[in-house]
């Protein structure tokens, strides 16, 4: 029996996942001390530019800099820019902020560029003009990850940093560029102090992945690649406001909140006794107009201000729907995601779409639509209060 980790091709997915779930952004453990040979950076040179070029173009460059004091200029260019970095850094340092690691992180290369062994530029032939020819600047983005995959596989490291992009004209002037080059990423190249590194938290697909339509999601893979009850389909609306995630909270934990711009919400209050924190029930009272209407107890499961909402729709452990509201720094404002699942029973959604097997696909989506149209209309009006482009009290 063939082992089950080894793909039809031939490889060991366990090295490969590996390394493809372990390359990582590498600053601080950057190993400075530590020459790179010029026969590791063809090589991997060699292998990126086995990446896709868009319409056959062969006009990627790379430009490997070694010379101490070029390395010298390039860093003070780098740290011109980084200072925003540097400057965050002294904000976050000590407060458990989220981002406090990564600017810390960022910071410190910004500081000690010119140490790098090596510094490598990738760059192409062509000036961006918007004209969306193929083949320009997309072909740079997978031969330059690549490039960081056979490092990784080395023992290297590197990190992906365009902010010299941000000082054109000295970068040309520095290491020479002609006209009609462009510089897309610069890679501080050393090896890495020890290669242990672990994957980074991401959302998982499930998550992020939609089917058909925009927002729709399933839990689980499909076995046929249809929409069915059993894996789990669901609805994600989300939208970036101006407002930092401490204004955005108290809008999103408003249980009442979505009766403002919903056509099927009515209006919800807590059970009485019940204090807003995991454990909670209110009483969310809903429609579809002209229909029939419907009230649900709903049951918190996660509650963690400023960042997740969530409710569990008539019993907990076997919810009719999940549904949950969260909020992340996004540049200088916030992203709300509002998502639900459908559940396996308890919601008048399901019996209707397992009546008919032929009919369970449509069923769900036109379920899904409404949801998603509710939802859009909500994140909007959140987004509209925060933003100042409608009254607080509605």
């Amino acid at each position: 029996m063939a082992d089950p980790r080894i793909s039809e091709a031939g490889f060991d997915l366990d090295q490969i996942d590996h390394l493809l779930s372990t390359t990582r952004a590498v600053r601080k453990r950057l190993d400075f001390d530590r020459p790179v040979s010029d026969e590791v950076i063809f090589d991997c040179i060699d292998l990126a530019e086995q990446a896709p070029t868009g319409g056959n173009d062969a006009s990627r460059r790379w430009l490997v800099v070694r010379d101490q004091a070029i390395k010298d200029q390039l860093g003070d260019l780098y740290r011109e820019t980084g200072q925003i970095f540097t400057k965050a850094r002294q904000r976050l340092i000590g407060t458990g902020h989220p981002k406090e690691k990564v600017v810390s992180s960022s910071a410190y290369l910004v500081e000690n560029m010119a140490k790098a062994p090596v510094l490598v530029i990738a760059a192409i032939w062509g000036i961006h003009d918007n004209s969306g020819r193929p083949g320009l600047f997309d072909t740079v983005i997978p031969s330059a990850w690549s490039f960081n995959l056979a490092l990784r596989a080395r023992g290297l490291g590197s990190a992906y940093t365009t902010m010299l992009n941000g000082n054109v004209e000295q970068l040309e002037e520095i290491l020479g560029i002609p006209p009609g080059v462009t510089t897309i990423v610069t890679f501080p190249v050393a090896y890495t102090k020890g290669t242990e590194f672990k994957p980074a938290p991401r959302r998982p697909a499930s998550e992020i992945t939609y089917f058909d339509q925009w927002g729709f999601t399933r839990s689980q893979p499909s076995t046929d690649g249809t929409t069915r009850v059993v894996d789990g389909q669901g609805v994600v609306a989300e939208i970036d406001t101006d407002a930092r995630p401490s204004e955005v909270w108290p809008i999103i934990s408003d249980i009442d909140m979505p009766a403002r711009f919903s056509s099927e919400f009515l209006g919800a209050e807590w059970t009485e006794g019940s204090e807003p924190g995991v454990g909670a029930t209110f009483v969310g009272r809903n429609e579809i107009p002209d229909m029939f209407a419907w009230e649900v107890t709903c049951h918190v499961t996660e509650w963690v201000p400023e960042q997740t909402f969530e409710w569990r729709v008539t019993d907990p452990n076997n919810p009719g729907a999940i549904w949950r509201f969260d909020l992340a720094e996004q540049g200088a404002g916030s992203r709300l995601r509002f998502s639900m699942i459908i559940g396996q029973e308890n919601n008048g959604t399901v019996p209707q779409a397992l009546k008919d097997p032929e009919k369970e696909e449509r069923v769900l989506n036109r379920r899904r639509q409404t949801l998603k149209a509710n939802m859009q209309a909500t994140v909007e009006g959140v987004r509209d209060l925060v933003d100042g482009g409608a009254e607080a009290d509605g």
